[in-house]
């Protein structure tokens, strides 16, 4: 009866301990057979954001990006609703259309609340191409889940200074700049 109560114990340590897998839900879903398809385009400065919510609690560990030039882009994490800045990190992408992932202090998510992504299209005060993608028949693929990661739309704002991609909002049809986060659910 004691080995019975010992093995259970450490079964349930053992269950605990393993180490859910982290996801990358933006750049999953892109590079999944779906239709999408990227492109670069010239324009801005543009703080281009995506707007998602998680199914689990868990933490954000990482920020990336993955924009068709080299060069050291802003990558942020936003409240939704307050539009208050919770994590910012300098990407370094030394290689093109090559994701970047860094480490940042984690962030932790709470369900259903909505969050940004976003990334700013200049580069040491440079507008720099920056990727959209779309399906072929230019129709909303958004929202979509991936894993735990629920993208509801995208959105912007023409900036090259830190600002919230509020202007323009709820777009389902394209997908801007590619900036990427590593969430662990719990």
């Amino acid at each position: 009866m004691v080995l019975t109560g010992l093995v259970l114990s450490v079964t349930s340590c053992k269950e605990k301990d393993k180490a859910s897998p982290s996801e990358n839900a933006i750049s999953t879903f892109l590079t999944a057979e779906n239709g999408i398809t990227l492109a670069p385009r010239t324009s801005g400065p543009w703080e281009l954001g995506v707007v998602f919510s998680v199914s689990k609690a868990g933490k954000i560990t990482q920020l990336g990006s993955k924009m068709p030039d080299p060069g050291i882009y802003r990558v942020i994490i936003w409240d939704f609703e307050t539009k208050q800045l919770l994590r910012q990190k300098s990407i370094e992408q030394t290689a093109p259309d090559q994701l970047v992932l860094d480490g940042v202090e984690s962030l932790e998510l709470a369900v259903n609340k909505r969050y940004v992504v976003s990334i700013n299209s200049q580069s040491a005060g440079t507008n720099k191409r920056y990727l959209f993608a779309r399906n072929a028949t230019s129709t909303g693929f958004m929202p979509f889940t991936q894993g735990s990661v629920l993208v509801h739309s995208a959105c912007y704002i023409g900036a090259s200074t830190a600002t919230f991609p509020g202007t323009v909002t709820n777009v389902q049809n394209e997908l801007y700049g590619l900036p990427e986060f590593t969430f662990i659910p719990d």
